[in-house]
């Protein structure tokens, strides 16, 4: 289920993000701290429901692929709170006053290194690269680049983050009527990991099987969780995207291991 908490102590804007998200301290509903979440707040413009919801399903896909991701949450900006961030940060009030609501967060973790641009992949983290290619394939995400990519480690684990650009096929001209079909995702060899997995040998069984197992009861249990301020639409075509996927997984695969060839 997810996490609903409430933003309680503003620490400070993130200006690494193209969203300008905020850091902030949270409350359970007892009022308990609840630790540090990074908000991606709904007056953002670059951000907003769309962005909420594409960073609330593709956390829930990642944990389904065994893909290590931050703790998600829906935390909740009370009017008050946002008028006091508003007087003591002037720029951000238009933003924080429009996020008054349910907006995206996600835990802070530490220690944690951020992923150097040109890092090569060590051995023991090969398997979550062939994995993270693969699910960025999925869920049609552009933004995890080489010069950007939003990925960062913890002894050698991976944890992928910032996915409001994912799902890019909602906004293109016609949908494309074979989405496990590859060629014509460019993007993809801009990919952090492109150059670094082209012409291994790559073991995708453990993708596949996940894929496979992406059942409609598994997607309900994610759209269940969505709050409704997030929706707006969205999720029926993300879910007959990610349905019509899965009939042809092998099919997707072979596609992904195409493109690394």
């Amino acid at each position: 289920m997810l996490l609903r908490l409430t933003a309680t102590q503003f620490v400070r804007v993130m200006r690494s993000g193209r969203t300008n998200p905020i850091l902030c301290g949270c409350s359970d509903s007892a009022g308990d701290p609840a630790g540090e979440f990074i908000l991606k707040l709904l007056g953002q413009p670059k951000a907003g429901s769309c962005g909420a919801l594409f960073e609330f399903v593709a956390s829930r896909l990642a944990q389904h692929f065994d893909i290590l991701v931050p703790e998600a949450a829906a935390i909740e900006i009370t009017p008050d709170f946002a008028q006091t961030v508003a007087d003591v940060q002037p720029q951000l009030g238009p933003a924080i006053q429009a996020g008054v609501g349910c907006n995206f967060g996600s835990r802070v973790i530490k220690p944690m290194s951020t992923w150097l641009v040109g890092r090569s992949i060590p051995e023991a983290m090969l398997a979550d690269a062939v994995k993270i290619f693969a699910f960025d394939a999925l869920i049609q995400n552009p933004d995890r680049r080489a010069d950007n990519p939003n990925l960062f480690t913890q002894g050698d684990n991976i944890y992928v983050y910032d996915h409001e650009t994912s799902f890019s096929f909602l906004f293109a001209l016609a949908a494309s009527p074979q989405p496990w079909n590859l060629e014509d995702q460019n993007y993809l060899q801009h990919h952090v990991f492109y150059s670094r997995l082209r012409s291994r040998e790559l073991d995708f069984n453990e993708f596949r099987d996940r894929l496979k197992a992406l059942t409609e009861i598994v997607l309900t249990r994610i759209s269940t969780d969505v709050p409704k301020e997030w929706i707006h639409g969205n999720w029926e075509r993300i879910e007959t995207h990610l349905n019509e996927i899965r009939a042809r997984a092998d099919e997707f695969v072979e596609q992904v291991r195409r493109r690394l060839a």
